[in-house]
C-alpha cells in the first residue's frame, strides 16, 4: 500500500509539472501570436494613406491582440459645451449600437483620455470609484454594450494635440493585462503619427487642387511653393516656362528653355511615358498628370510632378494649347522611400526578435530541471533582451556603446559598484552586436550574482578590453567569491557564450573555471561589432 501511495504521489507531481509546462508553452504561444498580430497591424498602418482604413485596421487589430469584445475610435471635436468625442469607427458591434446615445462627455472616467494624460485600464469599470456619478445615466445607459473590462488609450500627436482615443471593452472582468496596455500605447503613438501624416498629405493635395484652380483662373500664371507654370503650343511646339518652372529643370531665369530641352532633361527611362501622356492629352483632351525623373545639367537627379490640360481649342475642336504647372516632389519621393525602408526594417526586426525569443525558450527549456526554473530563467532572459532593445530604441536603433550595454545589465543586478572597468576607449556596437553581447553579459552577471563573485559580500569583478589589430579583446575576471569548480555539464549560459555568441559575432569565447573565480576571454572581430 505504501508503494502504491508513493506511486500515486509521484504521478500527481508529474501531472502538475506537465500542466505547468503546458501553461508556460501556451503563454509563449500567446505572446508570439500577439507579436505577429502587432507586426501585421503596424505594417498595415505604416503603408496606408487612407484615414478610415488606418483607424479600422487599428481597432480590429487591437481587438485581435487584446481579445476585446468591442473597440472604438472617438475623435475629439469642440462644441459650445466643451470638448467631447464623436464616434469615428467601431469594431465588434454595428454602428447602430451607439446611434441613440449622445457623445461622451468629459467625466472623471473619460478625462484622462480627453486630456491626453494617460491610459485608463480597469478590470471592472463598474467598480471604479470614478464611475456612475454623472447625471442623467449615473453609469452606462440602458441598452449600452455590456462593458466590465475597460481600456482607453489617448491618441496624441508629438505636438500635444489630442486627436481622439482608442476605447476597448469586454463584458467579462479582468480581460486586459498590463502587457496589452503597453502594446496598445505603442500602437496609439504610431496611429497619431500616421494620422498626422495622412492629414498632411490630404492638406497638401487640397492645396495643390486649390492652386490648380487658381492657376486656371489666372491662366496658370501663379508661381508659388516651387510650383512653376508652363504653356505649350501644340502645333509649333513653342514652350514657355516661368522662372520657377525653369528652376525645376535646373535652368536659370535668363536661360532659353525649349520643348526639346524639356524632353532631353527627362530621364531616358521615363521619357516614353511622358511623351505618351502629352500625346494623350492632345489627342483625347484628357488631363495631363504625370510624375517623372529629370536629370539636371549638374547631373543631379530629381523628381517632378507635372499637371496640365487643354487651355485653348482650335477651330476644328482639337487642342491648340496645353497649360499647366510643375512641382518638385523630390523630398516627398525620398520620404516615401524612407517609409518603405522603415517598414521593411520593422518587419526584419520583428522576425529576428521572434526567432531570438523562440531560441531562448527552446534552449532554456532544454537546460531546465523543472518548470519553475524554466519560468524564472526564461523571464530574466526575456527581460535582458528587452533591456537591450530599450537601449537601442533610445538610440533610434543606430547602435549602442559597449559600456552602455554593461551598465544596463549591471544596473539590473544592482552590481555597478562592485565592478571595475579598465579600457582606453569605448566601442560603438551595431544593433546585432549589442543584442548578442547584451545576452552574453546578462549570463555572466546572472551567474556571478547567483554563484560567483557577486554572490559574496567581498566579491569583485574586473572588466577590461582593448581594441587593436582589428580585434576586440575583452576579459571578465571574478575574485573574492566562493571557490570555483568546473561544472559537470555545460548549461545554457555557457553554451550561449562559447557557441552562440562566438558564432553570432564570428569570434572566440573561452571560459576558465579558476578556483579563485570565473574568467571569460572574448576575442571578437571589430568588423562584426561596429556600425
Amino acid at each position: 500500500m505504501a508503494r502504491l501511495a508513493e506511486s500515486e504521489v509521484h504521478g500527481d507531481m508529474a501531472a502538475d509539472d506537465a500542466t505547468r509546462l503546458a501553461r508556460l508553452q501556451a503563454a509563449l504561444t500567446e505572446e508570439i501570436r500577439k507579436s505577429e498580430a502587432l507586426a501585421r497591424v503596424t505594417e498595415a498602418v505604416a503603408s496606408s494613406v487612407d484615414l478610415d482604413e488606418v483607424v479600422q485596421v487599428v481597432i480590429d487589430g487591437a481587438r485581435e491582440i487584446t481579445g476585446a469584445a468591442f473597440g472604438a475610435f472617438f475623435y475629439s471635436v469642440a462644441n459650445p459645451g466643451g470638448d467631447s468625442y464623436t464616434l469615428y469607427r467601431l469594431s465588434g458591434a454595428p454602428p447602430e449600437a451607439f446611434a441613440s446615445y449622445p457623445t461622451p462627455r468629459k467625466t472623471e472616467i473619460f478625462a484622462p483620455t480627453f486630456d491626453g494624460v494617460g491610459t485608463v485600464r480597469s478590470d471592472d469599470i463598474t467598480q471604479d470609484p470614478r464611475y456612475g456619478h454623472n447625471a442623467p445615466y449615473h453609469g452606462m445607459p440602458e441598452g449600452h454594450l455590456p462593458v466590465r473590462s475597460y481600456l482607453a488609450i489617448p491618441v496624441v500627436t508629438r505636438e500635444g494635440e489630442v486627436l481622439g482615443g482608442l476605447f476597448f471593452g469586454h463584458p467579462e472582468p479582468g480581460r486586459f493585462s498590463a502587457r496589452d496596455e503597453t502594446l496598445l500605447v505603442g500602437l496609439g503613438a504610431q496611429v497619431a503619427v500616421t494620422i498626422g501624416s495622412i492629414r498632411g498629405a490630404v492638406a497638401a493635395l487640397e492645396e495643390l487642387d486649390q492652386r490648380r484652380r487658381a492657376e486656371e483662373r489666372l491662366k496658370f500664371a501663379l508661381d508659388s511653393a516651387r510650383m512653376g507654370s508652363w504653356d505649350l503650343d501644340v502645333a509649333t511646339r513653342a514652350y514657355e516656362a516661368s522662372d520657377l518652372c525653369k528652376a525645376n529643370y535646373g535652368r536659370r531665369p535668363e536661360e532659353a528653355f525649349t520643348f526639346a530641352d524639356l524632353i532631353e532633361t527627362i530621364h531616358a527611362e521615363d521619357r516614353p511615358r511622358v511623351l505618351a501622356a502629352i500625346e494623350s492629352a492632345i489627342r483625347d483632351g484628357t488631363d495631363y498628370d504625370v510624375e517623372y525623373r529629370v536629370v539636371l545639367p549638374s547631373g543631379e537627379l530629381r523628381w517632378l510632378h507635372a499637371r496640365g490640360r487643354a487651355a485653348q481649342t482650335a477651330d476644328d475642336g482639337g487642342v491648340r494649347r496645353l497649360a499647366g504647372v510643375s512641382l518638385d516632389i523630390t523630398e516627398r519621393k525620398r520620404a516615401e522611400e524612407r517609409q518603405k525602408l522603415l517598414v521593411n526594417e520593422l518587419n526584419h526586426r520583428v522576425k529576428n526578435s521572434l526567432a531570438t525569443v523562440q531560441s531562448i525558450a527552446a534552449q532554456t527549456l532544454r537546460s531546465s530541471a523543472s518548470p519553475e526554473f524554466f519560468r524564472e530563467a526564461f523571464e530574466t532572459r526575456l527581460i535582458a533582451l528587452s533591456q537591450t532593445h530599450d537601449l537601442l530604441t533610445r538610440e533610434s536603433w543606430a547602435g549602442a556603446s559597449l559600456r552602455e550595454v554593461f551598465d544596463v545589465e549591471l544596473h539590473a543586478m544592482a552590481g555597478e559598484d562592485r565592478v571595475a572597468f579598465a579600457y582606453d576607449a569605448d566601442v560603438r556596437l551595431n544593433p546585432k552586436a549589442a543584442v548578442a553581447l547584451g545576452m552574453g553579459i546578462h549570463e555572466l552577471t546572472t551567474n556571478a550574482s547567483k554563484y560567483g563573485a557577486l554572490s559574496a559580500p567581498g566579491g569583485r569583478v574586473a572588466v577590461g578590453w582593448t581594441a587593436e589589430d582589428g580585434l576586440l579583446r575583452l576579459t571578465w575576471t571574478e575574485s573574492g567569491g566562493p571557490p570555483v569548480t568546473p561544472p559537470a555539464r555545460r548549461g545554457f549560459g555557457a553554451r550561449l557564450l562559447e557557441r552562440g555568441l562566438a558564432a553570432e559575432l564570428s569570434g572566440g569565447v573561452e571560459l576558465t573555471y579558476d578556483a579563485s573565480g570565473l574568467v571569460c576571454h572574448m576575442a571578437l572581430p571589430l568588423r562584426a561589432l561596429e556600425p
